[in-house]
């Protein structure tokens, strides 16, 4: 059975089965102490361990650097990582110029000016979405390219016109911004359940998401729902990986009731499928898909995720 963009159109985002690890050995793994932190117009970054390739971790919408500190444990020991967070997101302010555009410029401010050698971008989601669009325009300054459920397009939009992107966009930044607090939070953790598999780790995602200013969720959500990358992919020269969570039973609510009868197989064939029909036009692009795990792909299944990691690393010159 084959998946069809259409019958993900009811797919909320914020964005957007195998037991999974306890909640201790993904959000509670000791990270090393930061050799270096900085502030580049309200993005902040941390650099953590040595190596080359050095990578470049951009979290998603609602997050920061908790979303990979797994990720930074276990590269660090080869790497050169630089984990960064948006402003408005995770305790930091919100500056009057964010957004996608300035979340790029502070990107291409921190390769440059740490003088990098052509790094991996690693983005989750929002940060997806940003390692698509940096290295559409700056393909010459990375080694590699890595969205982790960050499509070009918000997916039930996909069949969408520009203005219909904009207009909804536009309402959706409108309704969290009129929400009370409470109401927001309640939202919040509504999404996040259906974004990561285990029950006790959703609540802690919960709890960190929390953490990020309403304004800039909103922010952010009106930019991302109103773009679409596809026309330019034709530029993303970079070997590039798209990682494609692929749900275990029970489903996520946003999902189709009749991929519940699908086999796994058949649930990963039709992810794989769609994912590469979102990137038609990038001429150097590998779908990877992580069984048995949401959006939260490194926090449902760290090790696949590690893997899937360091196999595209290896691959690149």
């Amino acid at each position: 059975m084959r998946l069809q963009l259409a019958s993900l159109v009811g797919m909320p985002m914020l964005l957007l089965a195998i037991a999974a690890p306890s909640v201790a050995d993904v959000l509670d793994t000791p990270t090393p102490t930061p050799a270096a932190t900085g502030t580049i117009q309200g993005m902040q970054y941390a650099k953590y361990g040595s190596g080359q390739p050095a990578l470049v971790l951009v979290p998603g919408l609602g997050a920061g650097i908790w979303t990979w500190r797994d990720t930074i444990a276990r590269e660090s020991r080869h790497h050169t990582v630089y984990a960064v967070t948006l402003p408005g997101f995770d305790g930091l302010p919100l500056v009057t110029n964010a957004g996608i555009d300035l979340a790029d410029a502070d990107l291409l401010a921190l390769i440059t000016g740490e003088k990098l050698d052509r790094p991996v971008l690693i983005g989750h989601s929002l940060g997806g979405f940003l390692a698509l669009r940096f290295a559409t325009e700056h393909a010459n300054l990375l080694r590699g390219d890595v969205s982790v459920d960050g499509p070009p397009v918000f997916i039930p939009l996909a069949t969408a016109s520009a203005e219909e992107r904009k207009t909804y966009g536009e309402r959706f930044s409108a309704t969290i911004l009129a929400q009370t607090q409470e109401s927001f939070e309640s939202g919040v953790a509504r999404y996040v359940r259906d974004y990561v598999t285990d029950p006790a780790l959703a609540a802690r995602v919960t709890t960190l998401t929390e953490r990020s200013d309403r304004t800039a969720i909103a922010l952010y959500s009106k930019e991302l729902f109103s773009r679409d990358l596809r026309p330019e992919l034709s530029k993303l020269t970079v070997s590039t990986l798209v990682v494609a969570p692929v749900p275990g039973i029970p489903l996520p609510t946003f999902l189709p009731a009749e991929m519940a009868q699908m086999s796994l197989d058949q649930r990963r064939a039709a992810t794989v499928s769609l994912y590469q029909s979102l990137m038609t036009g990038a001429p150097h692009v590998q779908v990877v898909p992580i069984d048995n795990a949401r959006h939260f792909a490194m926090l449902d299944q760290p090790d696949a995720f590690a893997n899937a990691i360091d196999a595209f690393i290896q691959t690149l010159q």
